[in-house]
């Protein structure tokens, strides 16, 4: 398709989406007269006199003709963009509130307070709005403070073993400082837990450039899109909170930065593609030296990707199971915190064996850990695919874009069959709000290694393609149309993260979006962004260097990417705790996201230090010690009449 008609295409988009907004859009009068969505009642002092402090979602419904519900129906049927208005959210001092402050004490607890509860609420949508609410959700109803969970196993081996770490790094921290430098060659394993070796290694410069390309871009580009994720899930969990004004949120939900904001998540496409790009990158180098990997080389690089992603994750999994939850409290902490802390309790086991995204999928216990998941199943996919393309060269594009295009038919197959809808459509409030419980285009789409697979296959044909003009000692950076075309990857892929939402309209009808396109969307989306950012990446590596390439190869950008891990393990606990603790409904706007953003990111980015030094690195340098060690060459022998070759170990993938 031509530029112009490209740029045709998105007025029209833009245009569809403003008349759907104009023509749904109500007046502040009329807004106002509907119920208030959310509410809380002051926690603290409510518990702190043993009162009954309850929390739970209403159901809404008519006494006879009510123009308020019909109101209420009518807009809440663009469920894309708005939240259902005939649901009620309440946290209430139901001792206060509906009762005498001198009898609540004698109310019993149980379905007694649950029914106070219920007919607490009821009574004032009644006498407000003549409608009538119905309980169809409790969170909880608490009397005064409650105790803790009792201490487990689990609970108290936790900060033993942490306790175990800081001992084991100050006694590898003395051992570096004390020991001779060939003692320490002699007993690398001992100085694994070394603070100045991880130190070294984590501020360690990126590659140089080298005939095999320039890779100095990843680095900074594995920085932003983490930032991207983060004030995504900043949002997100911002929509799963109590909100204070849900009409600023509603209308702003149109806005180009807001679509561009909601569709970020496009971007763990970029970590698939990255993950498998070095994965076949590195094995192309192999063979290109004349060694021809062996499948022995599979489970070898698999269990060096098992030791480089496992440690640091089971460690955060086993905190959010044990001591998350003690670590606060406030009005939404029990369905937010302790509710996500016992689902990490049952199902921890799964998390152990990267299945997460797929057994009970619809429980999540750190929902970001879904793309661990998925990143290993497909990057065991992609090693397989790789050994046998590795043997077959000439085939390998071909098969590779095949493989694409199948995935991606497989995908609006799907799609259309089951009624799927894209990113943006799926992070509808409703749908947010439940954190996608059944909801199957999180399952299938998002969270699956089928849905993701077009971001690794996308990876895999931009190492074949750069290689392959690497072997051809082509110089396409020489070519004006290679620079442009490579030069805008990185806009068009802004730029459809921005506006392919558009292409469904606003969504105003209770079908909308329709069918096929939907499901044409939910399948192109990943692979467009994908092809986007491989383009950007190619002229990147080929010496296309615009200004968004030099900043992000920046060598300072190294230390950050190599914490990015752990920013993605630990940025979730620290908002949701951050939410779960507040005593008043959230502010939810730019200014307040622009803020939070910034200070979750750079508490999440200070706690993977700790989470680096003591536990990824280690367990890294841990492990190559001892495969050194291993592979130590036995005490010479005497020489022979003929000396033996001397054949030299593969270099392995450890990425």
């Amino acid at each position: 398709m031509p530029p112009r008609a490209v740029f045709v295409c998105a007025l029209l988009a833009c245009a569809r989406a403003d008349a759907a907004i104009s023509a749904s859009d109500l007046t502040a009068e009329e807004y106002y007269s509907m119920p208030q969505l959310f509410h809380l009642d002051e926690y603290e002092s409510c518990l702190a006199t043993r009162g009954v402090y309850c929390l739970g979602s209403f159901e809404l419904s008519p006494d006879g003709e009510s123009r308020v519900f019909r109101l209420m129906q009518e807009y809440s049927s663009n469920w894309v963009d708005n939240f259902n208005h005939t649901r009620l959210h309440r946290g209430l001092c139901v001792s206060r509130r509906c009762g005498d402050p001198n009898t609540a004490l004698e109310v019993p607890s149980g379905a007694s307070m649950d029914s106070w509860f219920a007919s607490c609420v009821n009574a004032s949508t009644m006498s407000s709005h003549n409608l009538s609410a119905r309980l169809y959700q409790l969170d909880y109803c608490q009397r005064g403070q409650e105790r803790a969970r009792p201490l487990d196993a689990a609970d108290r081996a936790f900060p033993v073993v942490l306790a175990a770490l800081a001992a084991l790094a100050g006694v590898s921290t003395a051992l570096e400082l004390l020991l001779s430098p060939q003692t320490k060659k002699e007993y690398q394993w001992a100085l694994s837990w070394s603070l100045p070796g991880c130190w070294r290694a984590l501020r360690a410069p990126p590659p140089a450039v080298s005939a095999a390309g320039d890779l100095r871009v990843f680095d900074g580009v594995r920085v932003l899109c983490m930032m991207c994720v983060i004030i995504e899930h900043v949002c997100w969990l911002s929509t799963i909170a109590y909100i204070a004004d849900i009409r600023y949120f509603e209308t702003i939900r149109r806005a180009g930065d807001a679509i561009l904001l909601g569709n970020s998540t496009l971007v763990v496409q970029v970590f698939f593609l990255m993950a498998s790009f070095l994965l076949a990158h590195k094995i192309l180098l192999q063979t290109s030296k004349g060694s021809m990997p062996s499948w022995r080389s599979f489970f070898s690089t698999m269990i060096n990707r098992i030791i480089r992603v496992s440690p640091s994750y089971y460690m955060v999994v086993w905190f959010a199971a044990t001591w998350w939850s003690r670590l606060g409290a406030g009005p939404q902490w029990a369905p937010r915190v302790d509710a996500e802390a016992g689902v990490c309790r049952s199902k921890w086991w799964v998390h152990l064996l990267y299945l997460n995204n797929v057994l009970d999928a619809d429980n999540k216990c750190l929902v970001q850990t879904w793309y661990l998941a998925a990143d290993m199943q497909l990057y065991a996919v992609a090693l397989l695919l790789t050994l046998v393309l590795a043997r077959w060269r000439r085939g390998a594009l071909p098969i590779l874009m095949a493989l694409l295009f199948i995935s991606v038919g497989g995908l609006f197959a799907i799609s259309y069959w089951l009624k799927l809808v894209s990113t943006f459509v799926m992070h509808n409030p409703e749908v947010v709000r439940m954190k996608y419980y059944g909801d199957l285009s999180f399952n299938i789409l998002y969270q699956s290694p089928l849905g993701n697979a077009p971001g690794t296959l996308a990876g895999l044909l931009l190492a074949y393609v750069h290689h392959e003009m690497l072997e051809r000692n082509k110089q396409p950076q020489q070519y004006r149309w290679f620079r442009w075309v490579t030069s805008s990857g990185a806009p068009l892929a802004l730029w459809w993260a921005a506006s392919s939402p558009l292409l469904l309209g606003a969504g105003a009808a209770p079908g909308a979006p329709a069918r096929a396109p939907a499901a044409a969307l939910a399948a192109l989306e990943r692979p467009i962004f994908s092809l986007f950012v491989g383009l950007a990446l190619l002229g990147a590596m080929h010496g296309v260097h615009p200004i968004w390439v030099r900043f992000l190869a920046w060598p300072g950008w190294a230390p950050a990417a190599r914490l990015s891990f752990g920013a993605l393990l630990l940025h979730m606990p620290i908002n949701t705790a951050l939410i779960a603790a507040r005593r008043a409904p959230t502010e939810l706007n730019r200014l307040s996201v622009i803020v939070e953003w910034l200070g979750v990111a750079g508490v999440a980015y200070l706690a993977a230090l700790p989470l680096a030094l003591l536990v990824e690195l280690p367990a890294q340098r841990l492990h190559r010690a001892l495969e050194r060690l291993c592979s130590a060459p036995a005490p010479p022998a005497p020489p022979a009449t003929k000396p033996e070759p001397q054949h030299q170990p593969l270099e392995k993938t450890n990425l």
